[in-house]
């Protein structure tokens, strides 16, 4: 599919009513895979977030659209076409077996209250396959007496992989920051190490499809002076990520500017405990950077896909891999607590001052 077909989707609901009189754009889902939240839940709207998700075999759940208001009179702002678990690569110490879950088309397993208890916790989808949870977040800012707690919209399904149950978590915030993470929980065949190595689709269309950028942004030392800075992917391919470095991919948009006529960006940053590389080609880098097609969407192919086509100011796709080393304990045993890892996507300039201040 074309930039221009994206564009020309035709939306299954009609514009829904907002707070205030207003109207919503139309909107690519219905009910109950649409998802709306305004922050705070209590008292005078500041923030709000519009989603749209579904879940699929293999993926699982996968964020089709989303927006976000960073106040109650602005413009929405789109950021997300489609993010999915885009690959789950788990190989064994020993050399095998090396399996590749997502092509395996594991279905999700139905949650139930325990899982899910309401409220504020509500299940959505056919097969009760989602949890959707409006919870505080803890700290927003603080200084001295002056104080504020966040909240955030969190969804997340599970995966059914075999002796694996894989959390798949996507994590909307009252301040414009985006979490994904991947879980893995379950009982262990063995006492064998491995790897989960979960590799993200991010096809991130800022402010529309037309005309993003990427950048990656380092930070390095230089004597006593420290030194950042922004280096534009002008070409498809794979970058390193680097912990002394700060190392972060962000994503702007030419005409998407904030209050102080700053470009607006969001920022990739990994959160893990460490990187796996292996053998195979797609786990040589921690970030791709991949022209958009409609048809290029297997994790294990990036570094097929990423052949040299031009990427700057472009339709562009933003892949990540991260990993959890599982060196199996006796704690394991009986049931493998949830390991974590993944990503924030944090929003730099898009509002003119602190969000929900004072």
């Amino acid at each position: 599919m074309t930039g221009a077909g994206r564009g020309a989707l035709v939306a299954l609901v009609s514009a829904a009513a907002l707070p205030g009189g207003a109207r919503a754009q139309a909107q690519f889902c219905s009910t109950p895979y649409y998802v709306e939240q305004g922050f705070p839940t209590a008292g005078a709207e500041q923030t709000r977030w519009k989603l749209c998700w579904r879940v699929l075999a293999g993926n699982n759940l996968v964020i089709s659209g989303a927006w976000f208001r960073p106040a109650p009179t602005a413009n929405w702002i789109k950021l997300i076409y489609d993010a999915r678990l885009a690959e789950l690569f788990v190989p064994y110490h020993a050399g095998s077996p090396r399996y590749l879950d997502v092509g395996y088309n594991f279905g999700s397993y139905p949650l139930d209250v325990i899982d899910c208890p309401g409220p504020p916790g509500v299940i959505l989808g056919a097969n009760n396959e989602v949890c959707k949870q409006v919870r505080d977040r803890g700290l927003a800012w603080k200084h001295d007496g002056q104080k504020r707690r966040g909240e955030e919209l969190v969804l997340w399904s599970v995966m059914a992989a075999a002796n694996y149950n894989y959390v798949v978590e996507w994590t909307f915030r009252d301040d414009g920051v985006v979490l994904g993470r991947l879980g893995a929980t379950g009982q262990i065949a063995g006492s064998n190490t491995h790897v989960h190595g979960p590799i993200w689709r991010l096809d991130l269309d800022l402010n529309g499809a037309c005309c993003d950028a990427i950048s990656t942004v380092t930070h390095s030392e230089v004597g006593a002076t420290g030194v950042d800075t922004h280096t534009d992917v002008q070409i498809e391919g794979g970058r390193v990520w680097s912990a002394t470095g700060f190392r972060k991919f962000a994503i702007r948009d030419q005409s998407l500017v904030n209050a102080s006529n700053k470009t607006s960006h969001w920022q990739l940053m990994p959160v893990v405990t460490g990187i796996p590389l292996h053998q195979e080609l797609f786990t040589k880098y921690t970030g791709w950077v991949t022209r958009y097609r409609w048809n290029e969407m297997a994790g294990s192919q990036v570094h097929i896909y990423a052949n040299g086509e031009s990427v700057l100011y472009r339709d562009v796709v933003l892949w990540y891999y991260g990993g959890l080393h599982h060196m199996v304990r006796d704690e394991d045993a009986g049931m493998t607590h949830l390991m974590w890892t993944g990503f924030m996507l944090m929003p730099f300039n898009l509002f003119g001052s602190t969000p929900l201040y004072p």
